[in-house]
This record gives structure tokens, sequence and C-alpha cells, in this order.
């Protein structure tokens, strides 16, 4: 460090003092272009929110890119209040990122920040501070790359000093050097020197290259790589990329610029280019909108969902969404997989990896940090006692990291699983997993962002026909065959066109596989509505000869009333295949979340668990598959869900025309949307008989036999 840097800091006269209010906000007397303008102007290959109604694109405050880049970042790091905080008479303030060749630049833009008649100073030693006066100090390093014995004494000489005089301070340190703990850096204000993301570069094109403060700011958003590769960028490529006339091209230059840098590096996914209105999509963009105003400092970071849980089948997108959230939100991203550690070695190596995941995401902060196949953390319930000390090691220290992590800003967590089932519920608890989010096979809808991503050259009539082809196809799975394609295609000598995915895309042509599967799921959704269970959310007809019905459940008292209501709508598949083409198949069985494992789980419970059953309250464990091998309780089941069966039959006995019609939809589209749903049950008639009161013993129909 320094001592004969004993003067004052002023702004550069050649640099009009920005207000910090204009660079971050909009401000008043924005105008708009006429469409027809602004077309012209698209048409051009021009910005429209970068000119004014005159035309002129006059930058609305003159500075250089790298002292315009800077004084955002300042701002962006201390905000009115932190500036505030900082001035108080004898507060220290660490800011922790900057780069030790910025540090004049760093003083000087310092001054453009301050209240009038304040000023910025490395005193000598011996000289008086004035008043109103920032005492700015640097750090230097030893030949190890650390604070010398005498910059930490120079450091605590300087800070005692302006503590003496009540004198505010700034100390500038580098991200990787660390404060010895003489000066005890847990008392001090610690602040991070924001690195340049897009928010940063986007509040400095709307003074460098905008006469009305606005510029098109998503499609400034498109264009630029991930937050990780910009915060990489040096400042001499950032005032090359903002010689360019508007801010699109200014994007554009710095993704060229990294591209070159990194050939094949994938800058995407961007939230912004995923379609659709699933929950998991809302509750990304929600997430995202509150982590971008927490950048701007309207929102507190402990009033932000900060952990979110994706789950669904393999290839629905969970991390594509993850990855996406990070892009759009301006965080650099980090991913971490459970099974990737395993593979590191024993445990030592694998906690190993763990911790060096959290500790990478807290170093790049702000940050978003996605675990996938979070499930293979495992659980520490259950009988199976192999592997038992392992499993609870790695819960253990996984929880340590989650509720370490919790207690800083600028690091959210979106885990990512096929079976949330298999995890421990310590780890599921809010607090750690504030958030859970479904995601199933993607809609038409966002089949079609993923073909826009992939085949961004070809138009939106072909996109949307093969999205609508596509539907039951995972995101993964189109992704892979796009690809494959393109090899054939090349292989070929010529290019790809839409009948090689066309043929590729082409559904099933079975119709009466396609009859019976409609019927099964109109069954489910037209009894979900005749019995209130809950709004349907969509209805598919699955590539692989099945298909799903979502609903979103609306919560319930728990009565046997409800618990009733539930078994016929899981047995409502099969009632409305039996009453329309007189039979039944194996659609309603199979796996542990098929109709049939479901019903016989909640009739079970009825006698075993919740007390509702003819024999009053009586708790016999939760082992189903044990309990089933008492006869007497097996009949109390079967004739329970056959009498579930018999009640769904009446309802689409009631409802048979709008069931086959329906049905005959679904063969047709594939894919049902809430709003298309919605139109259908709407014709649902109620049910008119009351199921039987609770207590009330029920019998099976007569000529039913099991499935």
């Amino acid at each position: 460090m320094s001592d004969d840097i004993g003067d004052t800091i002023p702004a550069s006269p050649e640099a009009p003092k920005p207000s910090v209010l204009e660079l971050l906000g909009e401000g008043p007397g924005l105008t708009d272009l006429p469409d027809e303008i602004a077309q012209a102007l698209r048409d051009d290959g021009g910005d429209p929110f970068a000119v004014s109604v005159t035309g002129t694109d006059a930058p609305a405050i003159p500075l250089p890119a790298g002292a315009l880049l800077t004084v955002v970042r300042l701002a962006a790091s201390f905000g009115t209040d932190g500036i505030a905080a900082a001035l108080r008479p004898g507060a220290v303030t660490v800011l922790r990122g900057g780069v030790p060749d910025d540090t004049e630049l760093l003083r000087s833009m310092l001054a453009h920040l301050l209240p009038p008649g304040w000023q910025v100073k490395n005193p000598v030693r011996g000289a008086r501070v004035g008043p109103n006066t920032l005492v700015f100090l640097e750090t230097t390093r030893d030949s190890k790359g650390k604070l010398s014995e005498l910059a930490v004494f120079e450091l605590r000489r300087k800070i005692r000093a302006a503590l003496d005089s009540a004198t505010p301070v700034l100390i500038a340190l580098p991200p990787d050097l660390d404060l010895p703990p003489a000066l005890m850096p847990q008392a001090l204000d610690q602040r991070r020197f924001v690195p340049v993301g897009a928010d940063i570069l986007i509040a400095a094109l709307c003074a460098s290259h905008s006469a009305t403060r606005r510029i098109d700011e998503e499609a400034v958003r498109r264009a630029l790589p991930s937050e990780a590769l910009l915060a990489d960028l040096p400042m001499l490529g950032f005032a090359i990329a903002m010689q360019a006339k508007t801010a699109r091209a200014v994007a554009e230059r710095i993704a060229a610029m990294v591209a070159q840098a990194a050939p094949g590096l994938d800058t995407g996914p961007w939230l912004e280019d995923i379609h659709g209105d699933t929950p998991a999509l809302r509750a990304a963009r929600q997430i995202v909108r509150d982590l971008r105003r927490w950048k701007k400092g309207e929102v507190a970071w402990a009033d932000l969902t900060r952990t979110l849980l994706l789950y669904g089948p393999p290839g629905t997108g969970k991390s594509w969404i993850a990855r996406a959230m990070g892009n759009s939100a301006g965080f650099s991203v980090v991913t971490g997989t459970f099974g990737a550690r395993q593979a590191a070695g024993h445990l030592g190596d694998m906690l190993r990896e763990m911790r060096q995941t959290f500790a990478e995401a807290r170093a790049g902060a702000p940050s978003v940090l996605i675990i996938d196949e979070i499930d293979a953390v495992g659980s520490r319930q259950g009988s199976d006692t192999h592997g038992r000390s392992y499993r609870t090691q790695v819960i253990n220290a996984f929880l340590a990291e989650m509720d370490s992590i919790a207690r800083e800003e600028g690091v959210i967590v979106v885990g990512t699983c096929n079976h949330p089932e298999l995890i421990d519920p310590a780890v599921l608890r809010a607090g750690r997993f504030d958030m859970k989010v479904a995601i199933p096979l993607p809609d038409a809808d966002s089949l079609f962002g993923v073909f826009r991503h992939c085949l961004p050259d070809w138009s939106e009539a072909v996109l949307r026909d093969l999205a609508s082809r596509a539907v039951g196809c995972s995101s993964a799975d189109v992704d892979a065959v796009i690809r494959q394609a393109r090899a054939a295609a090349r292989g070929a000598g010529r290019p790809l066109t839409p009948d090689d995915l066309r043929k590729v895309f082409a559904p099933p042509q079975d119709a009466a596989i396609d009859r019976r599967i409609a019927l099964h799921e109109c069954g489910h959704a037209i009894a979900c509505a005749a019995l209130g269970i809950g709004p349907v959310r969509r209805i598919l007809i699955e590539r692989e000869g099945s298909g799903m019905t979502m609903i979103d459940a609306a919560p319930k008292h728990g009565t046997l009333s409800d618990m009733r209501d539930r078994l016929a709508q899981f047995m409502a598949g099969r009632a409305a295949k039996r009453l329309v083409l007189g039979d039944v198949s194996a659609g309603a069985g199979g796996g542990s979340n098929s109709d049939l494992a479901l019903a016989t789980g909640i009739a079970t419970a009825i006698h075993t668990q919740f007390g509702l059953g003819p024999h009053g309250p009586a708790w016999l464990g939760e082992n189903d598959t044990q309990n089933l091998r008492d006869p007497a309780l097996r009949a109390r089941v079967q004739r329970q869900i056959e009498e579930a069966e018999r009640r769904a039959a009446q309802i689409l006995t009631a409802n048979r025309p709008l069931l086959e019609e329906m049905a005959a939809a679904l063969m047709r589209c594939r894919d049902m949307d809430a709003g298309e749903a919605k139109d259908w049950l709407e014709r649902v008639r109620k049910e008119e008989a009351p199921a039987a009161p609770d207590g009330v013993a029920t019998t099976a129909p007569e000529g039913s036999p099991p499935e």
C-alpha cells in the first residue's frame, strides 16, 4: 500500500456526476414511439426503445464504459441505505471483490455516489482528516499472496485513527483475500462488489445508449451469455462492445466475444424462452421476479423463497428450468450431482465433494445452486439397516450445509429428482425446501419452446405442428431426436427438414388403444368434477400406450366421506371402460402409483390407520402388505373398492354422452390443458344420490369381477 497518496479524489471534470436514481430507475418523462415507426426501426435492425421520438440516440450520461459500469456496480453494491450507513461517523465497511487494477477507478467513481461536499481520501501518516471525508484503504499482498505484517499494521493504524476522529472507512479487498482475526472482520460491515451481470449492464446501457433511458431489455437479456461468463469478461471487452450503436448490438457483441473465448459453450437457457403455464414455470418465474427485485434492493433476502424442489419423470426439463432461473435472474449457476459425488470414492471423498459444491456456490454468489439426483441422499427411516451409518452421515452433513447456506444471502438452492418419496423427511421440511413442485411431461406449448430453442430459424407454424406431434415425449426425448435427425441428414449430404422430424414424431396409430386410454382418463376427470375433488389441470394420452390426468386436489377435512370420494375418483377410469367398452383391462393396475394401488392404500388405511372402519379407533401399522394377509381385512378392503367403482359407474352413466364426446376430442388433440378441460367439465351432471354416511358398511356390486 502506498502512503504517498494523500490527495482528495474528486469527480473528473470531463465526466458530469450522474444521478444513481437516473441510472437504476426509469425516471420521468419517458416516451413511446408510434407503432409504425417502431416496426420500421425493427425491420432495419434497430432498437426502437433506444431512440427518442425525434430519432436521436444521444446517451443520457456520457461516461466512459469502464467508469459507467463501475459506478453502477457501486450503486448496486450499496444502494441508497448502504451509502448512508457507510458514511456514518466511525463506520468501517469492507468492499469485497474489487480487482486491484481497478482501484484507482474505484476511488474515482466513489466520488460520484457521495453527497455534495464529501471527498475520498487515503491519508498519509500524521495527516489530519477533515470532516465529510471517506477514508479509502487499499490492501497489498506479500510474496505468498497474503496480507503482509506491515500491511496489517498499517490497516490497523489507519482504522484506529479514523475511529478516533469518528471518520468513516472503506476497505477495498480482493475476493480471494481475507482479513486477519486481528482486524476483527466479523465486526465489520462487509459488502460484495457486485460483478458485471445482466442487470448491471442493462442499467449502464439505459444511460449510455438511450436518450429516453429505455432499451429493449428482453432482447438484451436473450442475447447475453450467462452471468458466470459475463463476470469473466475483462473490462476491455465491455468497453469495446459498448461502442456498438444499440443496446441489443452491445449484447450481441459480448455474446460473440464469449463464444470465441469458449467455442461451443451453451449460454442458455432462458426462462423467457420456455413456453407454458405449468405450476413449475409459475413458481420459477415468481422466484426470478423476486430475485431481480432483491438485486435492486426492493425486497429483503429473508422475504424470498430461497429453496425449490422440482420432481418428476426423467427428461422433463427439471435441470433445464433450474439453469434458466439462474440465467434469467442474473445469477451464476453452480451444479452438483449426488450420483457424481458418491462416485468420488469413500465417504470422506463424497463429503468433500459435496462441501466443495456449496463453497463454490457461496464464492459465486449471487448464484443458483442446482443439486441433481437429490433423491440419492436417501433416508434414515425404514427397516433397511444396510449402509444406515453411511446414509446417516451423508444426510447429517447435507443438512448442516443447507442450514449454513440458509443463514447467508445470495444463494438459492434448487433440487431435482425423480423420486421425492425416497428423500429423508428432514431434508424436505420447510426451511430446507420451502417449495416442492411436480414437473410432468411437457405439454405442446412447453415443447414448442424446446423446438424453438433447438431450431431457432424455423417458422413458428412448423414448430407448433411438431410440438403437437411430440406430445407425450420429454424435453430430453425431443432434443435427442433432433440431434439424431441432424446427424442422419448430414450423412445424406443435405440439411434437416421438417418432414424428417414429422416422421419421427408421428403419434402411434392404434385407435382402439387410444380410445381405451381416452375413456379411462376422461372418466377420472368427470368423476373429479362431479365430486368436487378439485380442478383438472391436464389430460394426456402418452405415446407409450398410457395416459395421465392431473388434478389440483382441494384441501379436505379427512372424513370418511372425503376418502370415499377419492376412492370413486381413482376407480372411475376402470368404470368408464366397463361402461362403454363392456370390459376392463390392466390399465388401472401396475405399480405403486397405479389407480388400484392408490385406492387400496386409502381403503386399507381407513381400517388400519385412520380409525374410520367398522371396528372403531384401532391403529394396526403402516405395512399394507402384512395387514392384507388378514382375510377379513382383505375382504373389507375389496368391498370398499368395489363400492367405489360402482359409485363411479353411476356418475359416468349419468354423463355417458359427455364421456364419449370428451374422449373422442382427447383422441384428436391427445393433450388437454386446464382451459380445454374446464370447458368440457362444465357440462358434468353432479352426483344425485349421496354417498353412504360415515360408519355405514358398504356391499360389493354383483357381477363385478376384479380387474
